[in-house]
């Protein structure tokens, strides 16, 4: 199984995972062999990036931390609150707890596995299953920070809605391709405002989860937005936040710009560490990430290239590689697994990037 973008599938590739639109329908099932057409219909929905089976590796199980239907039910709830926002229809905030307990419970069942996929989303529902990984990603660092089951919720609850006043911001300016305007960009900075604003009213919904709304874009050096807040002074549960909604959103595909390599986005963070995030909290959230996800093409100091297939929670940088390519760049003619957990000799020196991928089928 390898991730590759949509630019580098050809004909007769085969899908390793469902893609999935944001009201939970299967846009292409695993198995399918793409055509012409099928790779059409994907940039179509705007899905840049997709898991290939390759005759390498084979079918490889990835433990899920949440279950794809809860991630899917979470996905189509923000989308149905938002719409009523934009609607200027009523609604309890009731309706998101359910899906919250659920996403909580299989973190607390799961807390031993690493976030240790790509999300591939459709571009065009972007804004709703970000709110969902922001949400996992929030409440796994709260789980391990040992949140009592309280604050998991209104942790939760925030980070699920962290965007909900990009409501009230027009799809012009939310999907544009391209760089924003000064106007634009002043108009997006309105959302947290919009946000706190949308959850105060709101009885079902509590006072931190509004703050998180209010908050996520503040930085720890106090430049950021709306309110310029510094250090302490911004709630912890928004701190956390805007870690999760930082490491997401440059995870992704954007219509202006490809995905970071999760290594990439974790160099990112750590070297942001005292200015635009707690430098404590972003330790906690890190320890969660895998730097080498499941189905990223490496290289090793050898020369070597391979597909991961394996990352071990207690060494996430010393995962199981399958090799493809010796150091000359020839196919491996046998199936050669090295461990590097095991073989303290090798180690990775960079993932590779789509066009540094060799054909592989």
């Amino acid at each position: 199984m390898l991730i590759l973008s949509i630019q580098h599938v050809t004909n007769k590739m085969q899908l390793a995972k469902n893609i999935y639109s944001a009201d939970g329908n299967t846009l292409l099932a695993a198995g399918t062999r793409l055509t012409d057409g099928f790779i059409a219909k994907l940039l179509h929905f705007g899905v840049s990036t997709v898991y290939i089976s390759d005759k390498y590796t084979g079918k490889i199980e990835v433990d899920e931390l949440v279950k794809t239907q809860t991630k899917n039910d979470a996905t189509r709830i923000t989308k149905e609150v938002m719409d009523h926002i934009r609607e200027n229809k009523t609604w309890n905030g009731e309706e998101i707890q359910p899906v919250i307990a659920s996403i909580i419970e299989e973190l607390l069942l799961n807390h031993d596995i690493l976030y240790n996929l790509v999300e591939i989303r459709a571009m065009n529902d972007y804004h709703y299953a970000h709110n969902v990984a922001v949400c996992i990603l929030s409440l796994m660092t709260g789980i391990a920070l040992n949140y009592n089951y309280q604050k998991l919720k209104h942790l939760g609850t925030g980070a699920l809605l962290h965007d909900i006043g990009k409501a009230k911001i027009s799809f012009k300016i939310l999907n544009k391709n391209g760089s924003l305007t000064q106007e634009e960009y002043a108009e997006i900075k309105k959302h947290p405002q919009f946000g706190y604003d949308i959850l105060k009213q709101c009885d079902s919904i509590s006072e931190e989860a509004s703050y998180i709304a209010w908050q996520h874009h503040e930085k720890f050096d106090g430049t950021g937005y709306p309110m310029g807040l510094k250090g302490t002074d911004i709630y912890e549960s928004a701190r956390i936040v805007a870690l999760a909604d930082v490491y997401d959103a440059m995870s992704t595909d954007r219509v202006y710009r490809k995905r970071f390599l999760s290594q990439e986005v974790i160099e990112y963070i750590r070297d942001q560490g005292e200015t635009q995030f707690d430098p404590e909290l972003s330790k906690v959230f890190l320890e969660n990430i895998a730097p080498f996800p499941i189905g990223s093409m490496v290289l090793l100091n050898t020369g070597e290239k391979g597909i991961v297939i394996n990352v071990p929670r207690d060494f996430p940088a010393r995962p199981v590689i399958k090799i493809i390519f010796d150091h000359a760049g020839l196919y491996f003619k046998k199936s050669v697994e090295k461990d590097l957990k095991k073989d303290l000799t090798l180690f990775i020196t960079k993932a590779l990037k789509d066009d540094e991928i060799d054909a592989i089928g």
